[in-house]
């Protein structure tokens, strides 16, 4: 993965006091668990990085990726009963029937019993076939069906040894419960995580996940989900098989994931270059002087390889890009959740990290392999030094950034997307890997007033 620093909006860049004078240093090189950000100056020592070497973590032990070896035993299919999903059935064109037939084209291979079930009460609640959710009811709570909400982890709280578990939801549970979706999940230890999803044309009520209430009608597109966990074997049948059945009965696009994703890098990417941007978020040189080192306490911050440092003229509000290739234009790539990129500051007294004070990230975008951020930093900053670390398990695929939607106004559904979709998955991502994992993508830079 890439990592840059993009300009501002422009709305954010008024609200934002930069610094007044500054030095910056930006770039990274990587550790054994975190990113190293600089070296101090030293006759007999080349490369090394006091800092970081006493921060870092024992090695990681990564968990092995065996290939399926539980033998599948059954396969358990829940419907999500809750009234969120009655819009896919009031929709034009058959969508929910058809989704039933793509169900069943992707477990009618399987040389074991299915069983069906209607989810969302305190237990799943066996019925005869798929097609009975083709009733109304079974999404409005009338006879002969009980009201449900959104339980959907009594889904896992029942899995049995080999069992192959296909949820069918848009996944947008009471916000309460997302942790205790992944807790279930990860209880009933399978052997593989996945999900898929499909945008379907949806008629109907649109509900609000953090209070359950009725946020508006659409009529449009809305994603519909199969999160899948079980033997790895079948897991993988059903995401590589996806698109093709949902495609026979005309429901595309189709994404699918498993999970943890792979990063395709072994570490995390380094960002190499620093710019100045002008009020509008435009590159402009003039705006600081490239080149030196800065104190930061008791340390002489050197630049490692391609780090850079960056003087900014005194009581002037400034943006920063830092980048590989280049600033992404606030247009391009998908929107990605801004809290996610942690930001630490090196204590040079007591020699480790800590929550950074007075830095801000505005926003965080990904187009392809490219991650673009925009910084803040408030004025009357110390020195310091400033690590930032993008988790492993939220280095994530694109198709999870836009289909996630932000925010929750009851005022303004959101068409194709859903709310909590990436804290979700990406939650269910770090349950599958080792807590100790490397970051993702990462940088440092420096400020120092003048």
């Amino acid at each position: 993965m890439m990592l840059q620093y993009a300009s501002l909006r422009r709305w954010a860049a008024r609200l934002v006091a930069l610094m007044g004078m500054a030095a910056l240093l930006a770039g990274c090189q990587p550790g054994p668990q975190q990113p190293q950000c600089w070296t101090a100056p030293s006759p007999d020592t080349a490369g090394g990085n006091t800092a970081d070497e006493a921060d870092a973590d024992p090695p990681s032990h990564q968990q092995d990726d065996p290939r399926g070896t539980t033998e599948l035993s059954r396969i358990v299919i829940g419907l999500d009963g809750s009234g969120s999903l009655l819009g896919h059935l009031q929709a034009d064109g058959n969508v929910w029937i058809r989704t039933l037939q793509a169900l069943q084209l992707l477990t009618a291979t399987q040389p074991v019993k299915t069983m069906v079930t209607r989810v969302g009460g305190p237990v799943p609640e066996t019925v005869t076939s798929l097609q009975i959710s083709a009733n109304p009811c079974f999404f409005t709570g009338c006879a002969p069906f009980a009201p449900v909400s959104s339980n959907l982890p009594a889904l896992w709280r029942q899995a049995q040894p080999g069992q192959l578990t296909i949820l069918v939801s848009d996944l947008e549970t009471d916000a309460s419960l997302t942790g205790a979706l992944v807790r279930a999940v990860t209880r009933s230890e399978p052997e593989a995580v996945g999900v898929l999803a499909v945008q379907a044309p949806f008629n109907g009520q649109v509900f609000d996940p953090f209070t359950g209430k009725t946020a508006g009608v659409m009529n449009g597109n809305r994603p519909l989900y199969l999160l899948v966990t079980g033997p790895r074997e079948p897991v993988e049948t059903i995401l590589h098989n996806g698109a093709g059945a949902f495609g026979q009965v005309h429901l595309q696009p189709v994404y699918s994931s498993l999970l943890p994703v792979e990063t395709g890098s072994e570490g995390p990417i380094h960002a190499q270059q620093l710019q100045l941007l002008d009020d509008n978020g435009e590159p402009d040189p003039q705006q600081g002087i490239v080149g030196g080192r800065i104190p930061v306490g008791s340390l002489g911050i050197v630049p490692i390889d391609n780090v850079l440092t960056v003087q900014v003229e005194p009581g002037q509000a400034r943006t920063l890009a830092l980048s590989v290739q280049g600033v992404l234009e606030e247009t391009r790539g998908v929107s990605y959740p801004p809290g996610q990129l942690i930001l630490e500051q090196y204590n040079s007294e007591e020699d480790r990290w800590q929550t950074a004070q007075g830095v801000t990230v505005q926003d965080l975008r990904l187009q392809n392999s490219n991650l673009s951020a925009t910084v803040s930093l408030a004025a009357g900053l110390p020195a310091s030094l400033v690590r930032a670390k993008l988790p492993a398990h939220r280095g994530v695929e694109d198709w999870w950034l836009a289909l996630n939607a932000h925010g929750h106004a009851a005022h303004d559904p959101t068409e194709g997307r859903t709310r909590g979709l990436y804290g979700l998955l990406t939650s269910l991502q770090a349950s599958r890997q080792n807590p100790n994992a490397p970051p993702a993508a990462a940088f440092c830079f420096a400020h120092s007033p003048t």
